[in-house]
């Protein structure tokens, strides 16, 4: 349990706040793939002054009751808790800051899902990992039912929603902890383009239900754009129509439109949201990408050493290797296949060294934690830093360009001052 951080405006205040003062503008959900994402995405906030929100899933973090995850060595939600704050003091940045769980809910583990667990066993667990993110300090709870590997129907889907929603407010309330905000959505993030009549009859009927039992409606819901995130590109097509009315019906209801899959979307694509009313975008495995690349470019350098006799070959970091090798055999890679590729034999990709290293790049973030690459890693650094490989230190050179991909985002969806413009107080 840790102790509770100053207090601090709900997201969907400071929204609103920032919306009457005239402002457009669209947050952006950061997966926390590494601890330089997070050092990076504190920074790029704490210089365009607008509030950083952090997304991670029951895979990526969760209590080791209930398997752990993969994020920084397993880290659970009081540890992933006091890391950002950490980080948060260190970089210097004194805005608001939100650390919500993405598809917080049941079968929401992929051990869950594949051992297709009955309602009643998921649900509970659901519950319990809910408790652990309100006590560790989580403030933004998406509450996600959707995988459900059995037959289920929208009233089966909204009643699973309200009894979540219900419990962490009996939870935080029993606690004295402070309000959350909460996201829900209608159906699996698969791409495609969401039904309006379905969202907003889903929409209808939960804020209904809610407002009957005197629960907080919902801060935004999640609704499909036709974007679609797999291997190193957005294979869907984003649709600025559907969107549009996705938000015009969310606003009916005085909820906010929460766009997944927003990986590698031009800067003509990003501009619109904004413009379109939409309230949040999630970006993840994207950024593990580009500290990927940053790894490899310095990696690439780094070979050039033992052919111009500088170090020896068994003092090269072998960092592409490990990760080449890892991401293959220990990451689930598969499921960032397009179909075309996923009817190709294991075998096929196995040999093609061109997909092999297509897999490293998408992939290569879930082996940050690994301890042989952790090494590896240690040694590029200090390999590059040695014979002044490049004009900045390796470390500030992969969280710069992390930085710029963040940045990028931020400047398209007009996020510069949003703190200010909130009326935002420190903490």
């Amino acid at each position: 349990m840790i102790e509770a951080t100053a207090p601090q405006p709900l997201l969907k205040d400071l929204m609103d706040t920032a919306r009457r003062s005239g402002r457009r503008f669209t947050l952006l959900g950061v997966g926390p793939v590494s601890e330089t994402v997070l050092e990076a995405a504190l920074e790029v906030s704490r210089r365009r002054s607008f509030p950083p929100i952090f997304i991670a899933s029951r895979n990526q973090v969760d209590a080791g009751r209930f398997g752990g995850g993969y994020l920084l060595g397993g880290i659970d939600q009081e540890g992933f808790v006091d890391l950002i704050r950490e980080k948060q003091r260190r970089i210097g940045y004194s805005g608001p800051l939100y650390i919500c769980r993405d598809h917080g809910g049941p079968w929401q583990r992929d051990a869950e899902l594949t051992e297709r667990l009955p309602v009643d066993q998921a649900m509970e667990l659901a519950r319990l990992s809910l408790e652990e993110d309100l006590s560790s300090g989580f403030n933004y709870l998406h509450i996600d039912p959707t995988k459900c590997p059995h037959p289920f129907d929208r009233k089966q889907l909204v009643a699973w929603t309200l009894e979540l929603v219900a419990h962490c407010e009996d939870f935080r309330r029993s606690r004295n902890l402070p309000p959350v905000d909460y996201e829900i959505g209608a159906e699996d993030i698969q791409g495609g383009i969401t039904s309006e009549a379905d969202f907003t009859a889903f929409l209808a009927q939960t804020c209904a239900d809610l407002g009957k039992a005197g629960l907080p409606l919902p801060t935004c819901i999640v609704g499909q754009t036709g974007t679609l995130t797999r291997l190193d590109r957005n294979v869907g097509r984003f649709d600025r129509r559907a969107t549009a009315r996705l938000v015009e019906a969310a606003q009916r209801f005085g909820v906010g439109l929460k766009e997944h899959n927003g990986d590698y979307l031009s800067a003509a694509s990003c501009r619109l949201h904004p413009q379109l009313g939409v309230a949040a975008m999630n970006v993840a495995p994207e950024f593990g990408l580009v500290e990927t690349d940053a790894l490899l470019a310095l990696a690439a350098l780094e070979d050039k050493l033992p052919r111009e006799g500088w170090i020896s070959q068994a003092e090269l970091s072998g960092l592409p290797d490990h990760m080449r090798e890892l991401t293959f055999s220990g990451t689930p890679w598969e499921k960032w296949l397009t179909p075309e590729l996923k009817a190709r034999p294991r075998e096929w990709v196995q040999a093609d060294q061109a997909m092999r290293l297509l897999i490293t790049r998408v992939c290569g973030h879930y082996t940050f934690a690994e301890g042989s690459v952790r090494k590896a890693r240690e040694r590029l650094y200090a390999n590059v830093d040695r014979f002044r490989l490049i004009p900045e230190p390796a470390a500030a050179f992969v969280r710069g360009r992390v930085e710029q991909s963040i940045d990028f985002y931020a400047r398209h969806f007009d996020l510069e001052g949003l703190n200010a413009a909130a009326g935002s107080v420190s903490i």
